[in-house]
């Protein structure tokens, strides 16, 4: 189940984000734990994926995570994105900080945060960006079929 996250969830998220492939080279000498809260102040959701059949934290059941939140005012990407989306710059929310611990489904877990998060950013009525991060959690086809903007790439490179 997909639940919000909370503080007592960080340490068992920081242990599964250094199990996904690429993970400590995407980190680049940052913690874990302070990567998964950097931008917290600026967080429409962030939500964990529980495989616990109950909603008591914490448990040693989160086995993933994703992040809504508004997009740096100087990100380099921002008007161009903008454009892109034909919205303004303010209508961006950017999905990112998607991961889950490698096992049996990693994707579809994968595949069930990034359409609960898209949905979430349509209902209010914003433009989602997708951050990958680099971690190829989910299949490159899937930002693009689910309507989610590239946060990085070559002016022009569309979706």
């Amino acid at each position: 189940m997909i639940r919000e996250r909370r503080e007592q969830d960080l340490d068992r998220l920081a242990a599964v984000l250094l199990e996904v492939p690429g993970a400590t080279a995407m980190l680049a000498g940052r913690a874990p734990r302070a990567w998964l809260t950097e931008d917290d102040d600026a967080a429409e959701a962030s939500w964990v994926f529980d495989q616990a059949p109950v909603p008591v934290a914490p448990t040693k059941n989160v086995v993933g995570h994703v992040q809504v939140r508004r997009p740096p005012a100087d990100a380099p990407w921002l008007n161009e994105v903008a454009i892109r989306a034909g919205v303004d710059a303010g209508r961006l929310l950017v999905i990112g900080r998607l991961f889950v611990r490698p096992m049996k489904h990693d994707r579809n877990i994968a595949r069930y945060l990034l359409k609960q998060a898209a949905s979430l950013v349509a209902a209010r009525g914003s433009a989602a960006v997708f951050e990958s991060h680099g971690l190829g959690v989910v299949p490159p086809e899937l930002p693009r079929r689910l309507g989610l903007y590239a946060a990085a790439g070559p002016p022009g490179s569309g979706r």
